[in-house]
C-alpha cells in the first residue's frame, strides 16, 4: 500500500534498511520445471540443473546445488547470508539454456520459496507416443522467439541401432529457414552440431542435446525456422517421441523409407531455446557430452575468448580434483578476469568459484563456478578477454585429509580442467596453463555475459506502473473549490478538520495535476493526513521502486514532514 502523508513542513523521501548481522542465514528455494506442451496443465521437472546464489561485492562464494532428480524433482535449495543475490540457473551440457535472476533482496532469517519456468523459442515434453517407424530425417517446425538459437534438446524412442542395448550412433542438429518447397530444401542457417553417441531406448529415457555460441545461428523472431535431426551415416535411422499436434507452422516433417514422408501432424520431444532474454553465450559447450579428456593438472589455468555482451554474468569450467585430495565441493578457485590475455590488466572484481560435482570417495569430477551481479565485470563487446581460475586451498585446508582407500592428501593445491569434446573448438581464443603456457586446445567451459550495460542496475524495475492514475492526471477536476475535488484510485485520510486536501493543478487553466497536504482548517489544530492507494498482486519474491515527487515549502523542524511510502499493513485507513 502507498501513502502520502503530510505533517508540517519538512520534506523527506527515504527508505530505512536494518543493517543484518554477518551471520544471518536466509533459504532460497523452489522447484525448476514448464510445461509438458504450450497450455499443458501437467509440468515436467528440470533436473541436474547447476544452481549458484551469489551476493554482491570481491571475493564472495556462491552457494551451489543441483536440481534434484529424484523426489522432489527440479528441486533446489541455496542458504547463506542475507543480502542481495544474484542467482544463475544452467546447465551447459544440456538443453536448458542459462536463467538469470538478479535483485534478488533477502532480510535475515527469511525463506523465500521462488519457482522457476524458463522460457522457450519451442518446448514440448510428451513421450507418451512415438513413431512407429523408423525415419532418416526430421525436420520439427518452430517459430522463432529469440534473435539466435543456442540450445536444443530431443529424446528418442529407439536409437536406431539396438534399443535399450550397448550400441549408439552419433546424429546431427543443424537450423534451416523457412523457404519455397518442402523443409528438406529449406537453406541451412548456421552449421550443424553433431550429438555423440546417442543410446536410448526401452529403459534408457535419455534426452539429448547441442548448443552453439551467440550469433553462430542467427534467427529473426517471428520467422519460421525446423531443426533437422538426422544421423550421421546416411544409412542411419531412428525413431522419435512424437505428440498429435494441429498448428501448420509448428509441424513435424518427417523423412523415410518406411512410413510416410511429408508433415505429419505431429510435434516432437523437442526443446529449442536462444538469445533475446537480456543474456548472451558467447563461449558455450556446443557438443553435449558431459566429461572427454583432462588438459592437465595444475593451480592455474585461463581461457581467453572475445567478448559479444557488455558485463560478465556466469562463467562454469569442467575440471576434476586429484584422487587423493578433498572433493570439489569442498575446493574453491580465485576467478580473475584480465583484457587481451593472461597478462592483461584485470577487469572488475575478484570472484570465488564453487565447485560442484560427484565424488565416489578417490575420484572427484564435476564444474568449478561463479557468478555476478551486472556491472561487477563490465566489458566491451568484440575485445578479448582472459578467464583465469587460480585454485586457493592451501597447507590448511588440504592437510589431514585423508581419501576412502586410505590415502593421504599430497597438500598439492590444484585441479585438472576438461578439454573441449572434438569436434568442439573455440577459434577465436586458447587455453593457457599456468595461465602463460598457450596450449592447442581449448577449456571445456561456458560463459555467460549480460547483454546490455548495467546502468542503474539496482534500481531497474518493469516499467509497468502498477499504481492506477499514479500522475494524477485523472478525477473530477475543480479549478474553483480543488477542496471538492476528487483525484480517481486514490484515498484520503485525515487526522482532523484542520488538514486540508486538494486535487490541483499548476495554474487554473490547467497543467499537471497533484495532490496537496495543507493546513488551514476552521479550528487550526493538527494537520495529519494524505492520499493513499492500496496496490494489489504484489509477490516478496520480486523486487519493486517506488518513484515520486514532493513540493514543500522549506524545513521548519524535524516534528514536521513530509513523505512518501509504503505501508505493509496494506490498510488503508490511516497510514
Amino acid at each position: 500500500m502507498l501513502s502520502w502523508r503530510f505533517h508540517g513542513s519538512i520534506v523527506s523521501l527515504g527508505l530505512a534498511v536494518a543493517a543484518a548481522p554477518a551471520d544471518a542465514q536466509v533459504v532460497l528455494s523452489g522447484r525448476m520445471f514448464k510445461e509438458q506442451a504450450p497450455g499443458a496443465d501437467e509440468r515436467v521437472p528440470l533436473t541436474g540443473v547447476l544452481c549458484l546464489g551469489g551476493l554482491d561485492g570481491s571475493e564472495h562464494e556462491p552457494a551451489g546445488f543441483r536440481t534434484w532428480e529424484t523426489e522432489p524433482a527440479g528441486w533446489y535449495r541455496l542458504s547463506g547470508s542475507a543480502g542481495r543475490y544474484t542467482l544463475l540457473f544452467t546447465a551447459p551440457a544440456h538443453f536448458v539454456r542459462p536463467y538469470v535472476l538478479t535483485n534478488v533482496y533477502t532480510r535475515p532469517g527469511e525463506k523465500i520459496e521462488r519457482p522457476i519456468s524458463p522460457d522457450f523459442d519451442a518446448a514440448v515434453f510428451r513421450e507418451n507416443a512415438w513413431d512407429p517407424h523408423r525415419a532418416s530425417h526430421y525436420y520439427q517446425l518452430f517459430v522463432a522467439r529469440s534473435t539466435s538459437v543456442t540450445h536444443v534438446g530431443f529424446k528418442l524412442a529407439h536409437d536406431g541401432v539396438d534399443g535399450g542395448g550397448p550400441g549408439a550412433q552419433d546424429l546431427v542438429l543443424s537450423i534451416h529457414r523457412q523457404g519455397p518447397g518442402s523443409p528438406d530444401t529449406w537453406e541451412q542457417v548456421g552449421p550443424g552440431m553433431i550429438v555423440p553417441r546417442v543410446d536410448c531406448g526401452g529403459p534408457k529415457g535419455y534426452s539429448y542435446s547441442a548448443g552453439w555460441n551467440s550469433g553462430e545461428v542467427p534467427t529473426q523472431p517471428g520467422a519460421i525456422y525446423a531443426v533437422h535431426l538426422r544421423a550421421q551415416d546416411p544409412a542411419g535411422t531412428f525413431q522419435a517421441f512424437w505428440s498429435p499436434h494441429d498448428q501448420a507452422d509448428t509441424d513435424c516433417y518427417r523423412v523415410g523409407s518406411a512410413g510416410t514422408t511429408g508433415f505429419q501432424r505431429r510435434h516432437l520431444w523437442m526443446a529449442v531455446d536462444g538469445d533475446g532474454d537480456g543474456l548472451l553465450i558467447p563461449y558455450n559447450k556446443r557438443i553435449h557430452r558431459e566429461f572427454g579428456d583432462f588438459a592437465g593438472g595444475g593451480r592455474r589455468w585461463a581461457q581467453t575468448y572475445v567478448a559479444r555482451g557488455r558485463g560478465l554474468a556466469g562463467v562454469v569450467m569442467y575440471a576434476a580434483v586429484g584422487t587423493a585430495e578433498p572433493p570439489l565441493s569442498r575446493q574453491r578457485c580465485r576467478v580473475r578476469v584480465r583484457e587481451g590475455g593472461p597478462g592483461g590488466p584485470r577487469v572488475g572484481i575478484d570472484k570465488i568459484a564453487v565447485g560442484n560435482g560427484n565424488y565416489t570417495g578417490d575420484a572427484s569430477w564435476g564444474v568449478f563456478a561463479a557468478v555476478y551481479a551486472p556491472g561487477e565485470v563490465p566489458l566491451v563487446p568484440g575485445r578479448t578477454y582472459a578467464i583465469e581460475f587460480e585454485s586457493i586451498e592451501n597447507h590448511e585446508t588440504l592437510h589431514g585429509f585423508i581419501n576412502i582407500k586410505n590415502v593421504p592428501s599430497t597438500e598439492r593445491p590444484g585441479f585438472n580442467p576438461y578439454r573441449k569434446v572434438p569436434p568442439d573448438a573455440y577459434e577465436q581464443g586458447t587455453a593457457f596453463a599456468d595461465a602463460g603456457q598457450p596450449v592447442d586446445f581449448d577449456l571445456d567451459m561456458q560463459i555467460v555475459e549480460y547483454e546490455h550495460a548495467a546502468s542503474e542496475w539496482a534500481l531497474a524495475v518493469e516499467p509497468v506502473n502498477l499504481l492506477k492514475n499514479g500522475d494524477m492526471e485523472a478525477g473530477m477536476f475543480k479549478p474553483d473549490g480543488p477542496e471538492t475535488g476528487r483525484c480517481e484510485h486514490w484515498r484520503t485520510f485525515a487526522a482532523g478538520p484542520a488538514t486540508v486536501l486538494e486535487y490541483r493543478a499548476d495554474s487554473q487553466s490547467g497543467g499537471s495535476r497533484f495532490l496537496r497536504v495543507r493546513g488551514g482548517g476552521p479550528d487550526g489544530g493538527k494537520v495529519d493526513g494524505g492520499y493513499v492507494q492500496r496496490v494489489e498482486g504484489l509477490s516478496r519474491t520480486e523486487s519493486y521502486r517506488l518513484n515520486g515527487r514532493i513540493r514543500c515549502s522549506w524545513p521548519l523542524d524535524v516534528e514536521r514532514s513530509c513523505a512518501v511510502g509504503v505501508d505493509a499493513t496494506g490498510q488503508t485507513t490511516d497510514p
